[in-house]
């Protein structure tokens, strides 16, 4: 197990546990808000990214990523609020004993979906735009970040056609490697 592997294991134990402490409902809107940041990330990112440019000292590939996590982070972050509130109504009926539990138990479901599309669609904008050798190296070797990017293409299709060549650089290093 390489530190990448280990460093994406524990995210996603750390949505998986988020999601079981906050319960279903809250999860769920944290999973909405995670497709909806998706969709207004990457229709926005590029044209947020310009602005951008100076932070990160010229850097345009940097720039794409963070003007990607700032966007995605805001939408989702913003949904997951309306959730919030639905589930602050929610919880007078979770008083019964056995909804409570299966609350916490889709929640846990629910927060491991979401951990791991959030982890596997950041490694696919990473993917894209940061060319670092040491980073490229590191994917292709972590067999925990080829699972993510398998699973992180589910939301590839809602990413502009800039964005959805994922394959491009981690691919011919894979190929490379062999």
């Amino acid at each position: 197990m390489t530190l990448l592997d280990l460093i994406l294991v524990l995210i996603v134990f750390f949505f998986t546990f988020s999601g079981f402490w906050f319960g279903f409902i809250h999860t769920l809107g944290s999973l909405v808000g995670t497709v909806a940041g998706v969709l207004v990330a990457g229709h926005y990112f590029e044209s947020f990214s310009a602005k951008l440019g100076g932070l990160a000292m010229g850097n345009t590939g940097v720039a794409k990523v963070v003007a990607f996590i700032i966007i995605f982070l805001l939408v989702s972050r913003l949904v997951g609020f309306v959730f919030w509130l639905i589930n602050r109504l929610f919880n007078i009926i979770a008083k019964i004993p056995l909804i409570k539990s299966f609350n916490r138990i889709g929640g846990g479901i629910l927060g491991f979906a979401e951990g791991v599309i959030v982890t596997g669609i950041a490694l696919v904008i990473a993917g894209k735009y940061l060319t670092a050798t040491w980073f490229m190296d590191a994917v292709v070797a972590s067999s925990v970040a080829q699972w993510l990017l398998k699973y992180g293409q589910v939301l590839v299709p809602l990413l502009p056609t800039s964005v959805q060549d994922v394959r491009g650089l981690l691919e011919q290093r894979m190929r490379f490697r062999l």
